[in-house]
């Protein structure tokens, strides 16, 4: 292993699911880290799929906008609505932007800092509550703050649930795998990560990282010492965050 790397010899838990760490182990490794792979959440469609459809065709035939949260949102909506789209449509950051652009659609409405809160800001700017119907496309743990606040501004908006974020049990012997690994960062990327985490394996002594604010918050009040956190709400944006703080520790 070359030890000039950033990250070489570090050993950091990865909690995404399984579908969305590779990327980040990826890159981890190319840095010359050990990248931990322990999912603590699954996505997967709602049970009433077919409901959920028919409620995707009537947003799409009657609201003007389409606001998608994440890019698990994104990719869940095109599992139940395959028809082409003629609505506006908004995302909650360049992530889920690049999702849609994948799939051939503009996104009209994106905020600068990728939140909820962010992006209620910027919908109450450019639009119009008098003239703007929204459709928010969620996942079931979506935070309630972005319809809550759109209907305290007067827009007339509809949530809709795509997918499920459940948690993933590990055995016994899972468990105890992991804690006898010698970890230098646990990384969350969620709440229910962090929440699921805690569960699991009880509240170890290992610096963390997140992704945002709002997994900062969950963390710190499940007692986790948050060392890395980055301005812009993106893996990559966590990646430049982890490796500072081990340019940090090591000098």
């Amino acid at each position: 292993m070359d030890r000039t790397l950033p990250l070489a010899d570090k050993r950091i838990l990865i909690t995404r699911s399984k579908e969305q760490a590779s990327y980040f182990s990826k890159q981890v490794l190319k840095l010359g880290g050990t990248p931990l792979e322990v999912p603590l959440i699954q996505f997967s469609l709602p049970d009433n799929k077919e409901e959920v459809s028919a409620e995707l065709e009537d947003a799409a035939a009657h609201y003007d906008w389409l606001v998608f949260t994440s890019v698990n949102g994104v990719n869940h909506f095109f599992e139940l609505h395959s028809k082409p789209l003629t609505n506006k449509i908004a995302a909650v950051g360049s992530k889920t932007k690049e999702a849609l652009t994948e799939r051939g659609y503009e996104t009209k409405l994106v905020p600068s800092f990728y939140s909820a809160e962010n992006l209620i800001e910027e919908i109450s700017r450019r639009l119009d509550p008098e003239r703007d119907t929204l459709a928010l496309i969620q996942g079931n743990l979506g935070r309630p703050v972005l319809r809550e606040e759109l209907l305290r501004l007067g827009y007339n908006v509809k949530q809709i649930t795509v997918y499920e974020n459940k948690p993933i049990y590990l055995t016994k012997e899972d468990i105890e795998a992991i804690m006898q690994q010698s970890l230098d960062l646990i990384t969350f990327t969620s709440p229910s990560t962090v929440h699921n985490f805690k569960k699991a394996f009880g509240l170890l002594d290992v610096p963390v990282a997140v992704i945002g604010p709002i997994t900062e918050q969950a963390a710190v009040q499940a007692g986790f010492t948050v060392v890395a956190s980055p301005e812009v709400y993106t893996m990559d944006g966590l990646l430049k965050e982890i490796i500072t703080y081990f340019q940090r520790e090591d000098t």
